[in-house]
């Protein structure tokens, strides 16, 4: 379709302005806004950009995959040697590589995790502190007299409570604190616990 308006935009100036953005002349720009034959050119230029976009652009170009495995020598030697020649020739895949190089160059530090599994795994043989303040204990219920119940083993203090939940159930509870200024208890977050009474002279202390 053409437009026979001697304002029209040629179609160089449509071509230019629908794939690049160009601005058009003022004139040309002016009738655009009120031609609707100028304005279905422009549309047809678009939509034509849009599919070779679709189906031709980078075609022949390696894939992100290939590149990056270009870019830390995993590739077979024809295969790299063909990638090799092809980055030469084409800018976007230089730019790919260049990137994807910079940042395997990275010196990335990894800060050191506080996380340790043998402080979760290892049994803590506690000895029980005697001299710990009781709670009152519970009216009709003398087993409570002896809580709570506190024990120290290395870093570590345990501190065990025992009350009666609403439904008249036994209810442990147990606090945990580091007496290590540089220690942390959070790892034991989440963590089961079992407990045990320690065999032998642990037992008897």
């Amino acid at each position: 379709m053409d437009c026979l308006n001697s304002m029209a935009p040629t179609d160089e100036e449509l071509i230019s302005f629908a794939l690049d953005g160009e601005a058009l002349p003022e004139e040309a720009n002016n009738h655009l806004q009120q031609c609707e034959t100028c304005k279905q050119r422009l549309a047809a230029y678009k939509q034509a950009n849009v599919y070779l976009l679709s189906h031709l652009y980078r075609s022949q170009c390696p894939s992100g995959e290939q590149l990056s495995l270009y870019c830390a020598d995993l590739l077979p030697a024809d295969e790299r040697m063909s990638i090799a020649s092809h980055v030469k020739d084409c800018p976007l895949c230089a730019t790919e590589v260049e990137q994807s190089r910079s940042f395997l160059r990275m010196d990335i530090e990894i800060p050191a995790s506080s996380f340790s599994l043998r402080a979760l795994l290892h049994p803590i043989f506690a000895t029980r502190v005697i001299n710990a303040q009781p709670q009152f204990a519970v009216r009709g219920d003398a087993s409570t007299a002896t809580w709570p119940r506190q024990y120290k083993t290395e870093s570590v203090d345990l501190s065990f409570h025992l009350s009666l939940t609403s439904s008249g159930q036994h209810m442990l509870l147990g606090i945990m604190t580091s007496t290590d200024p540089d220690g942390s208890v959070d790892s034991f977050e989440g963590v089961p616990v079992e407990l045990y009474t320690a065999p032998g002279p642990l037992a008897a202390s």
